[in-house]
């Protein structure tokens, strides 16, 4: 997407500016234009700080409307109260066909530049709020924060497998710069045996990441978690004179233009081992704003029948009614599979139509 819309108008109209923290427009364009880089490449670009979104917005608006189709004059509505979900039933209490839910959120903290942006000291102020924000979590989300910096690499390599920690990121976006200083972890347990349910990643390529993640298709109260914790740490960041960074416009305004607006991707692991058989199944999910990857992220082509089903939009629609239609749309696709169990025969066409 960032060589269609970098014309050379565009790139020589924007090569002299730069932004109060340096950035210009071959740092926003470095993860698009040099191999190595580790993260999705479909934009092939990266804000360095909020102002980038204004300076650069020759380059940025047509990006941003074309890939969330939304326009420059909209305003971006965010929801994060659990109580506006229409159904909060458990899609799948027996846990047959959901078998996790994790929903995560990224944050930037309003005045430090992101992470693609970022300084040693920077960073190493993020670190230091962040630290200050977990430390005052409470009953089911306290915990303990480990730097990465402290971290052996046995123990270091067991956590990303488990998805627990974040993997080390390359520095072509200027991300992995300064590896692994002011980089850690918090979760809500003290023993590294135990299987947390609410993580906090720091400085990877956001400020935070923030998420809550259990096994089965409870996702109300997957959500319901996340929203006290991420409540609870912005308290915290305001009485330490900060906040997290939102407008009306972007919503939750971050580095990666994919993740602008709520900044959310709430997922479940899904078994659907014959509708995934029939042709035109991933273009349905995607037709009901619905993303399909395999269960070990978007690079698995494995074909073992569970697959990861999020949600496709982030920017234009409210944190509720996306999980709304994570809810409605990982139920219909059971009720399919059931079917499909019982011999009956499926017409994908006929079916999404009568949604």
């Amino acid at each position: 997407m960032m060589r269609k819309h970098l014309t050379n108008e565009v790139y020589t109209k924007l090569l002299p500016l730069r932004t109060s923290n340096g950035y210009t427009i071959n740092d926003v364009i470095a993860c698009g234009t040099t191999c190595g880089y580790s993260l999705p490449r479909s934009m092939g670009c990266m804000a360095g700080d909020y102002e980038s979104y204004s300076l650069f917005a020759p380059f940025f608006s047509p990006i941003i409307k074309e890939y969330h189709d939304f326009s420059p004059k909209s305003r971006h509505t965010t929801d994060l109260n659990p109580g506006h979900l229409k159904s909060v039933k458990d899609l799948d209490p027996n846990s047959e066909y959901v078998l996790s839910t994790r929903i995560r959120v990224a944050r930037s903290i309003r005045g430090l530049p992101f992470p693609a942006a970022s300084s040693r000291a920077a960073r190493r102020k993020v670190e230091s709020l962040a630290r200050t924000c977990t430390e005052t979590l409470k009953g089911d989300l306290e915990g303990m924060y480990m730097p990465l910096n402290d971290m052996d690499n046995d123990v270091n390599d067991d956590l990303i497998q488990r998805h627990i920690s974040p993997p080390t990121l390359s520095i072509t976006a200027r991300l992995g710069q300064d590896w692994p200083d002011a980089r850690g972890v918090y979760i809500n347990c003290q023993d590294l045996d135990e299987t947390p349910d609410f993580v906090v990643w720091v400085n990877e390529e956001d400020h935070l990441r923030i998420m809550c993640l259990r096994k089965g298709g409870d996702i109300f109260a997957v959500f319901e978690k996340l929203v006290r914790g991420v409540n609870a740490m912005e308290r915290q960041m305001k009485e330490q004179g900060f906040q997290f960074l939102h407008d009306d416009h972007l919503g939750y305004v971050v580095g990666c233009p994919t993740n602008l607006g709520t900044g959310m991707r709430a997922s479940m692991h899904v078994k659907l081992i014959k509708l995934a058989k029939l042709p035109g199944f991933i273009q349905m999910c995607n037709r009901m704003g619905l993303d399909v990857r395999g269960k070990h992220g978007e690079k698995d082509t494995r074909q073992s029948g569970i697959f990861d089903i999020s949600n496709r939009h982030r920017l234009g629609f409210s944190e509720v009614e996306l999980i709304q239609l994570m809810i409605d749309g990982v139920g219909f696709l059971i009720k399919l599979e059931k079917r499909l169990e019982a011999g009956e025969e499926v017409d994908l066409e006929k079916e999404y139509n009568k949604v």
